[in-house]
């Protein structure tokens, strides 16, 4: 991929990134939030350990600001955070593992995707649970049967990003190969 073309991809996810992340506690904006989608097709894109160390630093960045104006977002910020970065990674590797598929069948896409967000539901859960202090009290099938309802919107998200990426791939694919045919 050019260099030009790449830095619009990294630029187009960045603003992706930040723009849902920060509407993911209540503020102007409402779209949802795109963070699974974005590490997964970045790590399918681009790779490389940079642009994913820019994705992390941007998702920290933004949630350290809006632990300042929002509680839940401040609540989150604990020893479990670090969690994150782990949670990240897992969906990360999941899109260099689906990179190395030239052509994509949206079975193995969709079920790869799937698996990116179940994984990473997984990791920053049980580091949430294990490393924040407020779960000392709480067995851990009790506090996974207190956020099992968050997995529906977290694979619903995910799912509407990374099927638009998906369209738009094979739209893009199938222009770029009628004006080879024609040239």
């Amino acid at each position: 991929m050019p260099a030009r073309s790449r830095l619009t991809l990294f630029s187009a996810l960045l603003v992706l990134l930040a723009v849902t992340r920060i509407g993911h506690f209540g503020t102007v904006v409402s779209l949802p939030d795109a963070s699974l989608a974005v590490f997964l097709l970045g790590g399918l894109w681009l790779g490389g350990l940079r642009c994913f160390a820019a994705y992390a630093a941007t998702a920290f960045a933004i949630d350290v600001f809006l632990a300042k104006n929002a509680v839940e977002a401040g609540w989150c910020l604990t020893p479990g955070y670090a969690g994150l970065v782990a949670a990240y990674a897992s969906v990360w590797l999941f899109g260099r593992l689906l990179a190395r598929t030239p052509e994509l069948p949206v079975m193995r896409y969709a079920g790869i995707g799937i698996a990116a967000v179940l994984v990473h539901f997984l990791i920053a859960n049980l580091s949430f649970w294990a490393l924040s202090g407020y779960f000392d009290a709480m067995s851990l099938s009790d506090y996974a049967a207190s956020v099992a309802k968050y997995l529906p919107p977290y694979l619903a998200s995910t799912a509407l990003y990374l099927a638009l990426a998906w369209v738009g791939q094979r739209v893009l694919a199938t222009r770029l190969a009628g004006r080879h045919s024609l040239g």
